[in-house]
């Protein structure tokens, strides 16, 4: 009996052990936590190679729950994705959209590292894997 307890005692702890070690980045993980703070975005600065902060004049964003991005323009929406914690290797900030898209859009459908998220403002970059210019975007409530 006391044999049995103890080969019982050492599978418990080793099995214990073994998922207690286990790396959490490799388990299934949609990267979506929190959203931003709830209320309606704008876009106050984009520089992809020049200031193109005007090809979001009028829009409005919403990162609602569940990674639900909606983008808003007069009666016209678009809804997308985002995602954090969406790449193992970095603090990214992730947006997505598809389909037919207006200008500005499709530009700012990347994987942005994240530099501040407050309340009321947040800041990412992206390098371009092409030429390796740097990418930048602001939100603001």
């Amino acid at each position: 009996m006391k044999q049995y307890f103890s080969v019982f005692s050492t599978t418990v702890f080793a099995l214990a052990l073994m998922f207690s070690s286990c790396d959490k980045s490799s388990t299934s993980n949609s990267g979506v936590s929190q959203p931003p703070a709830s209320g309606q975005w704008k876009v106050a600065y984009f520089f992809d190679k020049s200031d193109e902060t005007s090809d979001f004049s009028g829009f409005t964003f919403e990162f609602k729950d569940g990674g639900v991005l909606v983008a808003a323009k007069g009666t016209q929406t678009w809804t997308g994705t985002w995602s954090d914690n969406c790449d193992n290797s970095a603090n990214k900030f992730c947006i997505g959209f598809s389909g037919s898209l207006p200008g500005g859009l499709d530009e700012i459908t990347e994987d942005w590292q994240v530099i501040e998220i407050k309340d009321n403002f947040m800041h990412f970059e992206h390098v371009s894997g092409g030429d390796g210019h740097t990418e930048v975007l602001h939100f603001e409530k």
